[in-house]
Parts: structure tokens; sequence; C-alpha cells
């Protein structure tokens, strides 16, 4: 049985990107989808990028890492009900429906530091698939066996390669769902084969115990103390979100983000004062520099755990999922962070320096269709001040409307 793919390029995952800390990215990005049982429209989102003063570019074609060096990827934040809030082509997005990036629209990106801190640790340095998170440098942890990865999130390890010179060994990705054996037939699977090895499959065994990296174990290289006073109530602002599920629909605090009619960007662009924005319930507006503290805990089994994604923003993450502790000290620096599950919950800070509309969703993407997002509004004032948008920009609205079929005399309203 064949099914359709949405893929970058004929190939799936996506070319890899690959720069130099300091590099401007200039990507050329041509909709050729033409399947009609798929969504036809996309956008991409350069995911784990700040986009310090570009706030539009937070979808499009061109972006500046500013600085930033790691692992990081590309993806559609288009095909769902509730996507990014940057493009004018989301303009019309409940339209929509499937979810893209899980269609195939995804690759990865590595921005090589040579400076990097951890360069005398290893031998040789590549982009093929633990000293960093989520593009954050890490203080090296002790050897583990094994890394969960939620979605959305990246590591870079090191591979001490001082096994059997003559052997081959599996590396095994296991899924948190699916069959019982989830490697049979080399699914889930790659092989390490040393210079030398046989052209053979590997027949190491998969251990019966892993031991496996605990996130509040990860330190960050520098600055690592939390933005705040160390204690529990040390920040300027602090939210607590209650992540439920009813009627089909995942909600944060009694509400489910549902895309407007127009994205808050362009609503911001045309004039829209704070107050107007939509969809209400689901905008949480900042003040500039301010500590912002997040406790996010799921109320709700179905579907945990949900790892959260943030734009525009690496956080602190003060209490892990999987830690009783909190750490103003040194915690991990990322910007995709698990919840866990019921009765679990994390804390996380970061500290309003780059007004824009950030989104803050679950990056399991059927959970992000069905309304487990909210929008920081922040520093609505300098968001356009601090963000000059080029006519290039404006000009996809343009392009974007004259691609469309003629749409309903009204829009739903969010």
């Amino acid at each position: 049985m064949c099914t359709s793919a949405a893929v970058v390029n004929g190939i799936h995952p996506g070319p890899l990107i690959v720069a130099q800390k300091g590099d401007n990215f200039d990507v050329l990005v041509t909709n050729n989808l033409t399947d009609p049982s798929m969504t036809l429209d996309t956008s991409i989102h350069w995911h784990g990028i700040f986009q310090r003063g570009t706030t539009w570019a937070d979808g499009p074609e061109g972006f500046s890492p500013n600085g930033q060096a790691g692992s990081f990827w590309y993806h559609s934040h288009f095909g769902q009900l509730s996507i990014d809030t940057q493009l004018c082509h989301f303009a019309h997005s409940w339209l929509a429906s499937g979810n893209q990036y899980c269609d195939g629209v995804r690759g990865p990106i590595v921005i090589y530091d040579e400076n990097d801190p951890h360069r005398a640790l290893y031998d040789e340095d590549n982009e093929d698939t633990v000293i960093t998170a989520d593009g954050e440098s890490t203080v090296p942890t002790d050897p583990v066996d094994g890394i969960q990865i939620f979605a959305g999130q990246r590591y870079s390890f090191i591979l001490h390669a001082n096994q059997n010179m003559s052997d081959n060994y599996w590396i095994r990705a296991n899924p948190n769902i699916g069959p019982s054996d989830q490697f049979q037939g080399g699914v889930n699977s790659a092989i390490l084969r040393y210079v030398g090895g046989p052209e053979v499959d590997p027949t190491t065994p998969l251990p019966p115990s892993l031991e496996f990296l605990r996130e509040s174990d990860l330190h960050p290289f520098a600055n690592p103390a939390a933005p705040g006073l160390p204690q529990i109530d040390g920040s300027d602002f602090n939210q607590t979100f209650e992540v439920n599920f009813q009627g089909g629909r995942f909600l944060m605090n009694n509400a489910s983000w549902q895309a407007p009619s127009a994205p808050i960007l362009l609503q911001i662009l045309t004039g829209s004062n704070a107050s107007e924005l939509m969809p209400q319930a689901s905008i949480v507006h900042l003040r500039r520099n301010q500590v912002v503290q997040l406790n996010i805990t799921s109320i709700s089994s179905v579907a945990t755990p949900h790892p959260f994604h943030l734009h525009g923003h690496a956080f602190s993450v003060i209490k892990s999922a999987d830690s009783d502790t909190f750490n103003f000290e040194n915690p991990v620096r990322r910007d995709v962070v698990s919840i866990g599950g019921v009765g679990q919950f994390a804390v996380i800070r970061f500290v309003t320096d780059n007004p824009g509309p950030w989104i803050f969703h679950c990056h399991i993407e059927p959970h992000l269709s069905v309304g487990l997002a909210v929008v920081f509004v922040e520093d609505f004032e300098n968001i356009l001040p601090s963000n000059p948008i080029p006519q290039s920009w404006r000009d996809l609205c343009d392009a974007f409307e004259r691609s469309r079929p003629t749409l309903p005399a009204s829009l739903p309203q969010a």
C-alpha cells in the first residue's frame, strides 16, 4: 500500500544544511506541492533559531542565527488548525488539514563553531545523527547508554569508539509506541561499522537495561545561573499552565488555541491594539526585560508526556519533570522541555529580551493541531520598531492571495 508524502528535494529527511557560526542563511523555498489529497500551502520554521530582530523570518526563506551554534532543524509549521504565528501564509490556515511536518517536510541544520569549547574531547566532528542540548553547550556528563529525545529536542554527544575494532554494532532508536519488537528487520536501527569490519548485520543484543541521560544532570557550559533570584518566587512574572483534554481538544488553563483569521504579527502590522489581538484567551502579554517563570503540568493522562517548545528563546529548566529538585545555580538551557506525566511538572525561566509574538506549543503535531499552545506577545510596543519588515516579506502576502481559490465571504473568528 502506497501513501503520499511531502518531501524536500525528493528525499526524507530533507537535505542537511551546514554552516559556520556567524553565517547568514539565504534558503530558496519553492512550493511544488500538487497532490490535492494533502495540504498544498507550506511554510518553513527554523527550529531553535531565535530570530532576534527578524521575528517575521520565523517561517520564510531567509534568517540569521546571530551567533548561535549547534544542532537545529527545519520543518513545516503548516497543515494544521493551530500553526505558527508569523507569515501571511497562515491567514486562512483554518482551511488546512493534516500535519505537514509529520508527512515529511523536515530536515537537519548543523552550525559549527570553530571555537567549540569541547573540541579537545573528540577527534572527529561531523554531521552524522552529550555536549549540547538544543543548541546550548553543556558541561560534559558521565557516560550513558541511551538518550531519551522528545519531539523537537536535539543533542550533540561524543561517541567513544573503544570497542572491538573489527566488528559491527547496532545503533537503535526505540519509539515509545509501536509493536513489541521495534527492531525486526532492521527497522529503527542503524549500523556502526568500524573500518575493516565485515559487511554483515551486527549480532549485538539489546542490553537488558540501559543507563539513560537525566535532563537534570545537564548543566550549561557558560553563564549557568538561571535568570532571576535563586528562589521559587524569584521571577518578575509567574504563570502556571494546566494541560487538560476535553471534547476532543487540548486546553491550557481551559483555553484551546484556535488559529485566528489573521496571524498575530499581521494583526500588529495592520494597527491592532494589544487588547484587540486574537485569539484573546490564548495570548499572554509580557513586558520587556522581565524574568518569566512558567510552571507547566498535565492534569489529564491523555497522550502524556508533552514536549513544549518556545519560539524566539532558550529557557532555563529550573525543575525537570524527572526530578523533585529545583536548580537555580546551573539548570540546563534548551528550547524544548518535557512536562512529564500526571503528577509531574516542569518549571522554566527566560528573559523577555526579544520583542515579538512567540508561540509556546506541544511539539507533537497532532496535539498542536487540537489546541495545545499559547502565544506570548513580548514587548508589544517595540515589536515593529525592533523588527523592520522588508518589502519582500510583504510581497509574500499578495502572492499567497493570488494563489488561493476564492475564499468564503466571512472567515470564522477564533
